[in-house]
């Protein structure tokens, strides 16, 4: 089964496949996890050395608002397991 193509769909069942035993052909689901997971792409790029903007991965409003008083506005705000901008908003 190939999970790239068809949207949000095929990637949220590309870890029940893999389990079921159904072959996952291209991305792993790991490789789709590590860049859907905001945390777990930081992790990596901050491993790698590589610049990116001032960011933070936060589960409750209050943290929201500390640490947008640390990176200061503009920001873009966005939910882990979305990619393509849906739910992306710029505060």
């Amino acid at each position: 089964v190939i999970v790239q193509y068809g949207g949000q769909t095929p990637l949220k069942l590309a870890r029940a496949l893999e389990a079921a035993g159904v072959p996952v052909i291209g991305t792993s689901p790991d490789a789709i996890d590590r860049a859907e997971d905001r945390e777990r792409f930081q992790h990596a790029v901050d491993r790698l050395k590589l610049k990116q903007p001032a960011n933070a991965t936060v589960t409750a409003i209050e943290m929201a608002v500390e640490k947008a008083k640390e990176i200061g506005y503009p920001l873009v705000v966005r939910p882990s397991y979305v990619l393509g901008g849906r739910a992306m908003e710029i505060v």
